[in-house]
């Protein structure tokens, strides 16, 4: 059975590609691995073209993924949310994004913390939703936001779930009260 860090792997290895090889970003920036945007230090090692070694890749991964998921906690505690597919997809979002992600989508993060999720869903989509104009982040990697927008949803979903259990609890013991 595929372990939670087994499956983080595969979904941030499909989302980010995976390449041997330094190579320039679509923003320019000389990336490799698995996404790993190079340091300034790491320029000077391994330039355009160059190629890596497995265990550099590895050690790149690691060290972004750590940091990536330490983030996701720290969020996830703040949201109290502890569903698994949330949390891949929030340390997908942590990864691409940086680990401040909720400063560049501040109305985001506040409907997040605030349970507002229909409004969350639209500050990521859009930049502006009545003119149907969608978010940078969207017109970039459209598959990335969809990927958060489901997780979203899911937990959605389950609060609502939640919500209609207890109201049924609620009913039963107020009908065999009486």
């Amino acid at each position: 059975m595929d372990t939670f860090k087994d499956k983080l792997y595969e979904h941030i290895k499909l989302r980010e590609g995976y390449k041997s090889v330094i190579y320039l970003d679509t923003l320019g920036k000389p990336t490799g691995g698995i996404g790993h945007l190079l340091t300034r230090e790491e320029k000077k090692l391994y330039p355009v073209g160059c190629l890596l070694k497995e265990t550099v890749i590895r050690d790149w991964y690691d060290e972004d993924i750590e940091k990536a998921l330490q983030a996701c906690n720290e969020q996830c505690k703040i949201l109290n949310i502890h569903d698994i597919d949330f949390k891949i997809s929030l340390t997908s979002v942590n990864f691409q994004l940086g680990t401040k992600w909720n400063r560049k989508f501040p109305s985001a993060w506040h409907a997040l913390c605030h349970k507002e999720y229909d409004k969350a869903i639209d500050e990521i989509m859009y930049a502006n939703k009545e003119e149907k104009r969608y978010s940078r982040w969207y017109k970039q990697t459209p598959v990335r936001v969809k990927d958060f927008v489901e997780a979203i949803e899911k937990i959605k979903e389950i609060e609502n779930g939640w919500k209609e259990c207890r109201i049924i609890r609620e009913f039963r013991r107020r009908l065999y009260r009486n």
